[in-house]
């Protein structure tokens, strides 16, 4: 095989270019959430983009700000309001008397070590789960531990105002010229190509803004089912509020997210109710707390999401399934959560350039 000189350069340009781009992955971060910051805004930007008084529109520039003003501006405020709520359950979980927790937790581990014991599952007849799980439970929820993550974060706190700025940036240039993303890309394009690429981008565009606008509406309905959910079942306002934004926020992250929050909620559950009888108050509560997350969760599962992902990716369940799975395995959570929009900008790609191959053809053919 022979390389010419064209070649050698554009191979050497190459391996420069991933170089630069691995030392500079956070600017690739920015990039990315501004961009989803756009998509999401992008309905909205359009329906600005119609408001007239005769002939004289909104400039881009003024759209684009008032845009990003308003998802900070409510971002901040639901940080500003569910913040405190978490830290001061936190902190209320951490002042639990361990002989009470303990005292709780014996005597149903007891009978679950036997069992295990009895099945061989145990090596040692006297092997103490209660005394394990609240010495677990001591190391995560331990006053100086808790204290020296916030103190961390806020240690950070100059990187996220960096980070946020940068965004902001980014995102109010994407949403002032929806096509300046296009156009830039195009320059590393050569001529013969720029046809299909510009309609790729196009496709590609238009259809993460559909997946993300349903993902935030999947994520708001979800908040507002398990809110409603717990306060019906007997939660305080503010642990209601809190597992409602724990469920949404982890409902990002397919399959995985509902068994966090729901893990989550059973403890919250479970601790929060730590000064009542077990069998007549806390095992009750929390049967009632499970009914809720699965109600939600099937909801969610069987209805919501199905819609979203019908609309944004036209592709069988199953298929959705092995490719998220894949990602898992692949990168853990984060390939997860990106497994949908990447695979979704894939299948456009080859629909465009490798549609002869008879498997893109039967992977593409509802596209």
């Amino acid at each position: 095989m022979k390389f010419n000189k064209t070649s050698l350069i554009i191979g050497f340009f190459t391996i420069i270019f991933f170089i630069i781009a691995y030392y500079l992955w956070k600017l690739w971060i920015y990039i990315v959430v501004a961009a989803v910051i756009s998509l999401i805004l992008n309905p909205l930007n359009l329906l600005l983009m119609k408001i007239h008084i005769k002939q004289h529109y909104l400039p881009s520039f003024i759209r684009a700000g008032l845009l990003l003003t308003t998802f900070w501006f409510f971002f901040f405020l639901i940080a500003y309001l569910v913040f405190p709520l978490i830290v001061n359950k936190i902190y209320s979980l951490a002042s639990i008397n361990p002989e009470i927790l303990n005292n709780k937790v014996s005597v149903p581990l007891d009978n679950v070590r036997k069992f295990f014991y009895s099945l061989g599952l145990l090596n040692q007849e006297n092997s103490n789960l209660s005394q394990f799980i609240v010495n677990k439970f001591l190391e995560t929820f331990n006053i100086s531990n808790i204290q020296n993550i916030f103190s961390q974060f806020l240690s950070t706190i100059i990187d996220i105002i960096v980070a946020l700025f940068v965004i902001s940036f980014i995102a109010f240039f994407f949403l002032k010229d929806d096509k300046l993303f296009v156009r830039t890309i195009l320059k590393f394009v050569p001529v013969e190509y720029q046809t299909e690429v510009k309609h790729v981008m196009y496709c590609i565009s238009k259809m993460l803004m559909r997946y993300f606008s349903g993902v935030v509406v999947d994520m708001v309905i979800v908040f507002i089912l398990i809110t409603i959910g717990m306060l019906i079942v007997g939660c305080d306002f503010n642990t209601a509020i809190m597992l409602g934004i724990v469920a949404a926020i982890f409902n990002i992250i397919p399959y995985v997210g509902p068994i966090i929050s729901f893990s989550t909620g059973m403890m919250v559950g479970f601790l929060s109710n730590i000064q009542f009888d077990l069998y007549d108050v806390i095992l009750p509560q929390m049967i009632y707390m499970t009914i809720v997350y699965l109600t939600v969760n099937i909801t969610d599962a069987s209805i919501i999401q199905p819609y979203i992902y019908s609309n944004a990716i036209k592709a069988h369940p199953l298929e959705i399934f092995l490719v998220i799975l894949s990602a898992g395995l692949l990168a853990g959570v984060i390939g997860m959560m990106i497994a949908i929009p990447a695979y979704m900008a894939l299948r456009i790609i080859a629909k465009e350039f490798f549609y002869q191959f008879y498997i893109v053809k039967n992977l593409t053919k509802n596209m």
